[in-house]
């Protein structure tokens, strides 16, 4: 067998016995190898190995698909953002922002705060407090990208630590991650024991078997809201979130709405939460795939769907000429009726 024959069985049975999402994403991936396996000879090219993969891959829509040569270039099976396709290039997304916070100055908030190290030259949290709410954002789920995700949380405790006295005369809190790009989920475990007392069953995931059928499953495994800090913190939260809410942004909306305290207004997430399963082609090309289901703690799925929201609020360009955030609009106007604990956990039911 020709080199690329071999980098691309490899690729397809690695898929075939590891990747967990075939039916769910309607799949045919026997289908993909009859169509795009003849294409492949001894004679084919890297660059045209390269296409053949990506428009195999292209129909996931699985944002944790990618191929990657290394020092030259990547492909990612991107599921379309309708938050990116309304705010396509830096220079929107920036205007984007500027929009929320002049709306947040608008209803009383100071000016936003910046806490913890610098990533593509964004702070890991802006926050900002009014004589009754506070707010904060932050568009990462993690502190150092190249740390072990255990190190990392224990970084992230000590940053809450500062931060969340910040918010103590605060009667609620606002949590904004839209368009976070994820990173670990013991971060968004970190934030999540933040306001509870008590242990809270969050999520449960399972790892496809390897080789076995494409329903064949590993036993679950319990993810726990562990209490984090000295006492919780008491007032309601507003989790604001958008299909740009990704990865780890996904799993931490999924478990901060186990939490009777949170509401989640927005779009729902991405829907893309499975760790990343990593190999390397014979070409060294680096490969990954979603190989692992998660659920939330009655057992549902929302792979594809992501995280859904109590209330349906959605950001257009519209938003930057009228100078005004609906979602943080919405969200001020929840917070004015102060539901109990209870009546938002009876919505979620």
């Amino acid at each position: 067998m020709s080199a690329p024959e071999l980098n691309f069985e490899v690729l397809w049975y690695t898929f075939e016995d590891n990747y967990a999402f075939f039916k769910l994403r309607h799949i045919d991936w026997h289908q993909a190898y009859r169509q795009y396996r003849p294409r492949i000879k001894s004679t084919t090219t890297p660059d045209s190995l390269y296409a053949v993969f990506s428009a195999m891959l292209t129909p996931f829509q699985d944002n944790h698909i990618n191929v990657i040569v290394p020092g030259e270039k990547q492909f990612k099976s991107v599921k379309p953002s309708r938050f990116a396709q309304e705010f396509p290039t830096d220079n929107l997304r920036a205007q984007f922002w500027a929009m929320v916070d002049q709306t947040l100055a608008r209803n009383g908030f100071g000016p936003l705060q910046a806490l913890g190290p610098a990533f593509h030259g964004q702070p890991l949290f802006r926050y900002a407090v009014s004589p009754r709410l506070a707010y904060l954002r932050f568009n990462r789920c993690f502190v150092d990208q190249d740390a072990d995700n255990k190190v990392d949380a224990v970084a992230l405790g000590q940053l809450l630590d500062t931060l969340f006295p910040q918010f103590a005369k605060s009667q609620a809190l606002l949590i904004d991650v839209r368009d976070n790009i994820g990173g670990n989920d013991e971060f968004g475990f970190e934030i999540a024991g933040r306001f509870t007392s008590q242990k809270v069953t969050a999520l449960y995931k399972q790892t496809r078997k390897r080789g076995g059928g494409y329903d064949e499953l590993e036993a679950p495994e319990t993810w726990v809201i562990e209490p984090r800090g000295k006492t919780p913190y008491p007032g309601q939260v507003v989790l604001l979130t958008n299909d740009k809410t990704v990865s780890a942004g996904d799993v931490f909306a999924l478990i901060m709405r186990q939490l009777p305290c949170t509401q989640l207004i927005g779009e729902n997430t991405r829907g893309i939460y499975s760790d990343m399963y990593g190999f390397t082609l014979p070409n060294k090309w680096l490969i990954s795939l979603s190989n692992q289901r998660y659920y939330d703690a009655k057992r549902v799925c929302y792979e594809g769907t992501g995280t859904p929201v109590d209330v349906l609020v959605k950001n257009t360009r519209q938003d930057l000429v009228s100078g005004v955030d609906p979602v943080v609009t919405r969200a001020l106007a929840a917070l004015q009726k102060r539901p109990s604990p209870r009546t938002l956990h009876a919505a979620k039911q």
